[in-house]
């Protein structure tokens, strides 16, 4: 069995490239890498500027959407494909407990992209959506939603510290941008005594503000 200073060591031999935007949800790739010391090139794929629709990325990433991951020459999308990805390039720097199985983390991971991630997007940029005549109800609907997911989410962490237990995992990266998004959309937490009290302590974690450093560098 290999230590975490193995792979850290044979990380170094690894090709990583990440195309992130910020604000975008690449923050979650960049936490989990930064959480695993993987050394990694950050190309910067700016949303506001359509570079994601430019000849040149599409050519990496047809779907014309970031994140992207180029692992040793295979590109990989999809946030939940590339954090699976990951952890089994990695697995000693465990971006998921041991105790959860794969399964789980599919369950969990795809509850986060396909129910939660969807209403994010509807919440933050209604206009993405609908037309003019309906951007208020989107938003409001998409809010509505989001209060009972966040009330489930509060209630899970009145008896512990992350998303499984007390292990830190990707499930938190991946909460902590849904968090961010949100709140800086105008989103409000007052009634989430717990979610606010996590959103804080991640603010203090290494991985999460490392990740925020180098989101806000413009890299090539």
């Amino acid at each position: 069995m290999h230590t975490v200073t193995e792979a850290l060591t044979e990380a170094l031999t690894e090709s990583v490239t990440l195309y992130a935007s910020p604000g975008a949800c690449s923050l979650v790739t960049m936490i989990a890498l930064e959480h695993a010391r993987v050394p990694y090139t950050l190309r910067n794929v700016i949303l506001a500027k359509g570079e994601h629709k430019r000849p040149e990325y599409l050519a990496i990433n047809p779907k014309g959407k970031v994140p992207a991951l180029n692992l040793n020459g295979r590109v990989i999308t999809e946030t939940p494909a590339i954090l699976i990805a990951l952890n089994s390039a990695w697995p000693q720097v465990r971006l998921f407990p041991e105790s959860v199985d794969s399964i789980q983390r599919f369950s969990d991971l795809s509850y986060l992209a396909s129910g939660v991630h969807p209403l994010v997007t509807r919440y933050c940029r209604p206009d993405l959506i609908a037309g003019d005549a309906l951007v208020t109800e989107v938003k409001e609907r998409a809010e509505t939603a989001l209060a009972g997911i966040f009330s489930q989410l509060d209630a899970t962490l009145t008896h512990q510290p992350y998303w499984y237990g007390d292990s830190w995992s990707a499930m938190d990266a991946y909460w902590f941008w849904v968090i961010r998004r949100l709140t800086g959309a105008g989103f409000a937490l007052n009634t989430y005594q717990h979610v606010t009290m996590y959103f804080e302590h991640m603010h203090t974690l290494d991985a999460v503000e490392l990740a925020l450093k180098h989101s806000t560098v413009r890299h090539p």
